[in-house]
């Protein structure tokens, strides 16, 4: 069975969310972006920059404000994790019209992260920078109308943000605007505008809208099947880590569907993806193991 390769299980809400960074949810996740980070630059570059993001904010730049929140969230440079810290200056360096503030500011109220749990101000944080022609905002803006944040679902309107998102160049919105046309989700359900979506995501680097995408390909579904560019998205998909890539390659694998037969090298392709969290991976790779 083909997968889209958006991983294993429902993602949490802040998981699904596209930013200019990485936000981190979790202590373990904060102290291994930490070491990235000191990996990188070192830990006296990184303290270093941190004072000055402070000392700038200090004097009212909201850029610095916000790269010191990014710090307390991710216990950068020496700091320990704080959210209430990071979303304080989320706050201060969003009244300053510092627009990445305020969609981190807004996830912060939709998740009760450092804050209050607040949807409906999360809501209006996103309406504030999607009208400030944010794709950020306008596809977190789709995305709480998707999952009914603050209100009942309205699959309609998310889709709307969504074609906003993806036609200002946000990978995510087009991938979410694809998935919505391939379900007929608030929107006619159409392959061909699917496929459409899904290529343009792909190009901009989602990686989901690239297995997807390939998925069209190899079942010739709103595009002409071509299984060797399916594979060949596939294979872009799984070497960026998407275990839906790596499960779909080793189909292609096992069955010489655009590619060679290659049961061994599928194998290992569905043991890829069973590490990267997929279940039905790990389905795969226990049947192909298994089979004579």
């Amino acid at each position: 069975m083909l997968r889209s390769g958006t991983g294993g299980g429902p993602r949490s809400w802040m998981g699904s969310l596209s930013l200019a960074l990485v936000l981190l949810a979790t202590r373990g996740a904060a102290q291994e972006a930490s070491s990235k980070a000191e990996g990188f630059f070192g830990k006296e570059e990184l303290s270093r920059q941190v004072q000055l993001h402070d000392k700038g904010c200090k004097k009212g730049d909201a850029g610095e404000c916000f790269n010191l929140a990014l710090a307390y969230q991710q216990a950068l440079g020496g700091l320990t994790k704080d959210d209430a810290r990071a979303a304080s200056l989320f706050q201060k360096a969003c009244d300053k019209g510092h627009l990445e503030a305020c969609n981190n500011l807004g996830i912060a109220h939709a998740e009760g992260q450092g804050v209050k749990r607040d949807p409906k101000q999360a809501v209006a944080l996103f309406e504030k920078t999607c009208k400030a022609n944010d794709a950020k905002g306008c596809f977190n803006l789709g995305l709480a109308h998707s999952t009914g944040l603050d209100a009942a679902q309205d699959p309609e309107r998310a889709a709307t943000y969504y074609a906003k998102a993806c036609d200002k160049g946000h990978a995510d919105g087009c991938f979410s605007l694809g998935l919505a046309h391939a379900r007929g989700n608030g929107v006619e359900k159409n392959a061909e505008r699917a496929a459409t979506y899904f290529d343009k995501a792909c190009e901009k680097g989602n990686m989901s809208g690239c297995s997807s995408l390939g998925v069209a390909f190899m079942t010739g579904n709103g595009v002409k099947a071509d299984p060797k560019r399916a594979v060949s998205l596939f294979e872009k998909s799984c070497n960026a880590a998407m275990p839906g890539g790596c499960l779909n390659l080793g189909f292609a694998h096992l069955q010489g569907n655009g590619t060679e037969k290659n049961v061994e090298r599928a194998k290992s392709l569905f043991q890829r993806g069973c590490e990267l969290g997929l279940r039905p991976a790990c389905d795969a790779y226990r049947r192909a193991s298994k089979a004579p």
